[in-house]
């Protein structure tokens, strides 16, 4: 199971630049990205991508749609590959929020993701980055840009990452390569349209869930009977006990070397939060995490049921790495 974490894309330019007659340098392609950045200060922007998650030999395809209104208001559509939406990141002046339009569902939390983890999504983000880092190595192809970078912080799967940006430094992919180089998760943009204006409602959660059309594209997958899905017996541990209070709600839980509770329901509609959450981008699922009083906790939306993942012995790291192995399962 290829374990995909949320990763820092901080990129630079200064180093393994190839210069010549005719070719860009570092500092000219720094001074264009700069420059590029203080336009979109000033501009809005909207993108269309399709991102391929591979996981072991499973792929997963999500559609990807990002809003982005200057300087700090952004929402992040994600769906299938029908591009039916089934839950919305949202950044407003108000915090940050999961929404899922088909359950009636709004999740409210706290954080600076978009800063730390949001750059695989967010262009402005991903631009600003690219003249912080001195370990880059960047080639002209195609007519653009090609990026090398090392991942930071390092983990044991994903070890660098490559973006292609165009000539007009449009972006083109971002992929997220393994230790043997090859692409874990790839984000393929194809539309990128700039000077976009939005309406009052657009970055409102509430506006979102109430949205009758983009909840009638997600309800048929929402409305399937419940089954609880079975995570794979990760860093030695194994079921010790099942049970099922309800026909939509189930509680497992895991023994051995580690222990870890998941929880499964069928969510009800409302407003929730968590105010010291952390959002986990697990590249097409969005997750809340918390650690209180060393105790962690990952919840996330996932086909139409809500899943809460507990322990007292895992890190972030390996809760994300066991949220994953649930998400291409069908309930039992």
């Amino acid at each position: 199971m290829r374990k995909v974490t949320a990763v820092v894309l901080a990129l630079g330019l200064m180093s393994g630049i190839v210069v010549g007659c005719g070719v860009p340098t570092g500092k000219s392609v720094n001074q264009k990205i700069q420059a590029h950045v203080q336009e979109l200060d000033s501009k809005n922007y909207q993108s269309e991508a399709t991102m391929t998650v591979q996981m072991d030999n499973n792929v997963q395809t999500y559609y990807v749609q990002v809003s982005y209104e200057s300087p700090e208001t952004y929402k992040i559509a994600l769906g299938n590959q029908d591009k039916q939406i089934h839950q919305i990141i949202v950044h407003n002046q108000n915090g940050m929020f999961i929404v899922s339009p088909s359950l009636g569902k709004v999740f409210r939390f706290n954080g600076n993701w978009a800063q730390n983890q949001g750059q695989i999504y967010l262009y402005d983000q991903l631009l600003k980055q690219l003249t912080t880092n001195k370990d880059v190595k960047m080639n002209r192809s195609n007519g653009g840009y090609t990026f090398q970078v090392p991942v930071s912080p390092a983990n044991d799967t994903i070890s660098k990452q490559e973006v292609v940006l165009g000539s007009d430094l449009n972006p083109k992919t971002v992929k997220l390569l393994d230790k043997e180089g090859k692409a874990a998760v790839t984000l393929t943009y194809t539309k990128f349209t700039q000077n976009v204006t939005f309406g009052p409602n657009d970055f409102n959660p509430q506006s979102l869930v109430a949205n009758k059309d983009t909840a009638k594209t997600t309800m048929a997958s929402d409305e399937q009977a419940f089954g609880y899905v079975e995570p794979k017996t990760l860093y030695g541990t194994k079921m010790t006990s099942l049970m099922q209070p309800s026909e939509t709600s189930a509680i497992l839980r895991y023994g051995g070397d580690h222990h870890y509770v998941l929880q499964e329901w069928r969510p009800t509609a409302g407003d929730s939060g968590e105010p010291g959450g952390q959002l986990v981008d697990m590249f097409g699922v969005p997750g809340v995490y918390t650690d209180t009083d060393h105790v962690s906790s990952l919840t996330w939306l996932n086909n139409g049921v809500e899943f809460s993942l507990t322990s007292n012995d895992l890190n972030l790291d390996q809760l994300q790495e066991i949220a994953i192995s649930t998400l291409s399962q069908v309930g039992k």
